[in-house]
């Protein structure tokens, strides 16, 4: 096996001062101290799961062993958003509402596969009256940003599922997702909340204050054969069109962390989960969800069905209003089939 251009211990430095990083807009970096010449960066978003993903595999040297050499980088939310467009990264993790705004813009951007599946929940307090989506109506409702990936996904979702906008029908209460949690389970000033991934975390861990009522990924699944992908894998198409081979190593590396998670659940969580947001005693929750395949799709589910049903997403967002317009489909999402062709030509 060939070294991995990223080092543990240089990872574990970068992501326990990300918080402070991040006040100032700088980001962690997942690599060594020096730039890899020809490295491939990545910026991914603090506290996501997905750190979990990069950093075993980076320490596993999957992405070492596909002939890449990756350089991922936790960041702050607002670099992550904008890694992408024009004389930015080539490639990157993008949710659909920010693709359909940088396409608007002008932008060349394509999906081409899976990452982190949408795990963001609705909670209620454990006693309360309310129990099922029906009865999100009429309350005080807390949510950490309408704009976010979380809002956008969750209210499309449930105005295809339901038929109402749940932005519209409640009392607004908006907040970073911590305070949320202790608004309605110490405060009790909200009725319900949806949460970022690590406050869901956080409520599937404490089960004595908090129940679901909404789970994203259970309720798109049933509703369309699949999870919504909260940040697939993304391109500049100029690059993709040029590196495809070099594209379908990064997810085979990708598949390979994702398999070594799945597998070796409670062990990557314990040693890697707290550099991606899981609090102590949270464990469980993350390791239930890895060893359930909840936290990700495998590459190879990246066809046309899936891409349909993520589209359909996409189109609940343009009724609502959350942006402007659909992107063209066959221009801006291409299926791991499609991907392999490209490769082969």
């Amino acid at each position: 096996m060939r070294k991995p251009q990223v080092s543990r211990r240089s990872f574990t430095k970068a992501a326990a001062s990300i918080g402070a990083a991040s006040t100032v807009g700088l980001a962690g970096c997942l690599g060594g101290d020096e730039d890899t010449e020809g490295s491939l960066e990545l910026l991914t978003p603090e506290g996501n799961l997905n750190i979990m993903h990069f950093l075993a595999g980076t320490d596993e040297g999957f992405w070492a062993d596909e002939g890449v050499d990756f350089s991922p980088e936790v960041a702050a939310y607002g670099r992550f958003v904008n890694a992408l467009p024009d004389g930015g990264n080539d490639v990157g993790l993008l949710e659909y509402n920010n693709l359909a705004g940088y396409v608007e813009e002008g932008e060349e951007l394509v999906l081409f596969g899976p990452c982190i599946t949408q795990i963001n929940s609705i909670f209620v307090p454990v006693d309360s009256d309310i129990e099922d989506v029906e009865d999100l109506r009429d309350i005080r409702f807390g949510h950490p940003g309408w704009s976010t990936g979380t809002g956008t996904y969750t209210q499309a979702m449930i105005w295809e599922q339901h038929g109402f906008d749940i932005r519209e029908e409640n009392d607004d209460i908006e907040s970073d997702p911590s305070t949320l949690y202790d608004l309605m389970v110490e405060q009790d000033e909200v009725d319900a909340m949806l949460q970022f991934t690590g406050q869901t975390v956080r409520g599937l861990a404490n089960d004595d204050e908090v129940r679901p009522v909404y789970n994203a990924w259970e309720e798109w699944e049933t509703e369309t054969g699949f999870p919504p992908l909260i940040t697939p894998w993304c391109a500049q198409r100029g690059w993709l069109e040029e590196n495809p081979e070099t594209a379908l190593s990064l997810l085979a590396g990708w598949s390979s962390a994702q398999e070594h998670i799945e597998t070796n659940a409670e062990s990557v969580v314990n040693e890697y989960g707290q550099l991606a947001g899981v609090s102590e005693g949270e464990e469980s929750a993350v390791i239930e969800l890895a060893e359930n395949g909840d936290l990700h799709l495998p590459v190879d589910d990246f066809t046309e069905e899936l891409i349909d049903s993520q589209w359909r997403l996409v189109e609940a967002m343009e009724d609502l209003g959350s942006i402007d317009a659909v992107p063209p489909r066959e221009d801006h999402i291409i299926s791991i089939d499609e991907l392999r062709d490209m490769a082969d030509a």
